[in-house]
């Protein structure tokens, strides 16, 4: 009988997989590589299927409701459409940092343990012995098992262990963002807006309640990766940015965006990666969920994948109680790999045209937004409206 698990990884996936595992009874220790908690990654649009698993979670967030994501013209300021969530109820745009304290507020309450500071350098798996050892820089050893891997796109667990080979791909894009102070903005959006033009899309939105905080991000071609995480941009690279901004979204259409660029005092600088698809996601005992297995750009349901992964999992541990851990980890990838292929696919579609574009080319698809939406509709729907934990599992 399965009694403990070893997590590699103290973000979103990591956190909510160890939540899901309490509730059936797995004993969990997360291990983070960082000192302190992430402050960094922006905002994150937790789908109405994500709320209700954070709920089941147990895990109380607070953030912006969101009914729509409504898509502006930069060049015209006029409305091109939106992406709603009203008939599955209402999303929540909240910051990244906030989301991850209210996972550590859940998970303390549980008794889960997170030890930080604790880099992954090798794993030990051998078949005769009773548990899987991982071993970290600091010179500690730990043992359980089985271990998850969720320590995202740039996973140590994968490339130390699961498969070294499988490297991030840098997509040539990048975001640099921030959050303002919203008072006495008037806003020509409801609660999120992502604005298009030809050299990328400016998203723009409430992360609290109140509405106080905006939330800005502009999302370009960046053909130079610089480094893998998120940083803060000072200095002389400070201003290069602010004048970049400044030559893709200022002195548009829409009156509002000069004074959200102008409100900005410093932006962080994220490059976007992304995984290969079809990558091993098993080896042995050791198991990579979230990012670390399927990397892709983030897509409005990124985070509510991890969500889904771990709680998936601990589905089917609770399920198949004898089922060898090898077995269940191939009964996770069956039962997970087409919802992941889906998502990963109209992720990288919709990246490619965040990239630089001709002036013909984006008046194209402001003409046809109102199509390319339509055709859209179906899946999205579909996408907002699954629950893993009714999803039949295969084995």
């Amino acid at each position: 009988m399965l009694q403990n698990c070893i997590i590699i990884g103290g973000g979103v996936a990591g956190i909510t997989t160890a939540l899901s595992l309490s509730k059936i009874g797995m004993a969990c220790i997360i291990y983070e590589l960082r000192a302190t908690p992430a402050t960094t990654g922006g905002a994150v649009n937790l789908t109405p299927n994500a709320l209700r698993l954070l709920e089941h979670l147990e895990v109380e967030v607070h953030g912006c409701r969101v009914d729509s994501i409504e898509i502006f013209s930069l060049y015209t300021g006029k409305r091109l459409g939106e992406v709603a969530f009203r008939k599955y109820g209402s999303s929540l745009r909240i910051l990244r940092e906030e989301l991850l304290q209210s996972l550590l507020t859940a998970a303390a309450k549980k008794g889960i343990p997170i030890v930080y500071d604790s880099k992954l350098i090798s794993i030990k798996d051998d078949a005769r012995e009773a548990k899987v050892v991982a071993i970290f820089a600091n010179g500690n050893e730990t043992q359980g098992d089985f271990i998850l891997g969720c320590d995202g796109v740039h996973s140590a667990v994968r490339t130390e262990y699961v498969e070294p080979e499988r490297a991030p791909i840098y997509t040539d894009v990048a975001v640099a963002y921030s959050v303002i102070d919203g008072n006495g903005i008037k806003s020509h959006f409801q609660s999120t807006s992502m604005n298009s033009g030809r050299f990328g899309s400016l998203l723009a939105s409430y992360v609290d309640p109140d509405r106080t905080r905006i939330y800005v991000s502009g999302v370009m071609s960046s053909p130079q990766e610089n480094g893998k995480q998120g940083w803060k941009v000072r200095g002389t690279d400070h201003q290069k940015t602010i004048a970049e901004i400044d030559r893709r979204y200022k002195n548009s259409a829409i009156p509002c965006i000069d004074e959200l660029v102008e409100r900005v005092e410093e932006y962080i600088f994220y490059p976007v990666y992304k995984l290969g698809p079809y990558g091993t996601w098993s080896r042995g005992r050791v198991l990579l969920l979230g990012d670390a297995a399927h990397g892709m750009p983030p897509q409005g349901e990124s985070t509510g994948l991890a969500i889904e992964d771990g709680v998936l999992f601990a589905r089917i541990l609770d399920s198949f109680p004898n089922m060898p851990i090898p077995e269940a980890f191939q009964t996770y990838k069956k039962t997970r790999q087409p919802r992941i292929d889906a998502a990963y696919k109209e992720a990288v579609s919709r990246w490619e045209h965040v990239k630089d574009r001709s002036w013909l080319m984006q008046k194209i698809i402001e003409w046809l937004m109102w199509v390319i939406l339509w055709y859209k509709v179906e899946f999205f729907g579909a996408s907002i409206g699954f629950d893993v934990r009714e999803q039949e599992i295969i084995h």
